[in-house]
């Protein structure tokens, strides 16, 4: 007799029995457990630059823009991420209905980590086309590249932008991101006085 041992399919009540790390975060994607650490300073430059640029825009239209918010779609739900940066038009603001989003903004924007270029570029480009958002923002440090989908149900077109290029997005009118900004630490000096005690 052979026994199959299924693998165990998370859902988001699942978390809850995570231990909270400071310094890690917890994904469930397709009942798969994704354990990361926290983004490095890099990372977290580009979605600083990038929120300060959607903040105001997407407020004169009636919606927000937020930084790492959690997503659930519900409890029993084998899917429950955690995006860099998302943007919320008014046309979803019921989505703020509890202490994280109880579904897909209208924009989502993830910053690729080390290791994780696949999950970002693939894996959360299906989940959140699958889930209902509009347009889905691939950010990639290493080619200094933009991937910009945009959906429409089931199908969709893509767009990558480089050092050179502005994007402008028809869901948040006036919103202007220059590629090379988001990289622009790769332009400053490594070394110094102070970057010199860090090598």
């Amino acid at each position: 007799m052979v026994l199959e041992i299924q693998p165990r399919r998370w859902r988001t009540v699942d978390l809850g029995l995570m231990p909270e790390v400071p310094w890690l975060r917890y994904e469930i994607i397709h009942g798969e457990l994704i354990v990361s650490t926290r983004p490095n300073w890099k990372h977290q430059f580009i979605i600083t630059k990038l929120a300060s640029l959607f903040l105001e825009p997407v407020e004169q239209l009636g919606g927000v823009a937020l930084t790492e918010p959690g997503i659930v779609w519900s409890e029993e739900a084998e899917d429950s991420v955690i995006p860099d940066l998302v943007v919320i038009l008014a046309d979803r603001l019921g989505l703020l209905s509890g202490n994280r989003l109880a579904g897909t903004p209208n924009l989502v924007i993830e910053v690729v980590s080390p290791g994780q270029a696949d999950r970002d570029y693939y894996t959360k480009r299906e989940l959140y086309q699958r889930t209902g958002a509009q347009e889905y923002w691939v950010v990639d440090d290493q080619p200094r590249t933009v991937t910009v989908h945009i959906f429409n149900g089931k199908t969709g077109t893509y767009q990558t932008y480089g050092e050179n290029d502005t994007i402008r997005t028809g869901l948040v009118p006036g919103t202007e991101v220059k590629v090379a900004d988001l990289f622009r630490w790769h332009d400053k000096p490594a070394g110094g006085e102070h970057g010199a005690e860090n090598e």
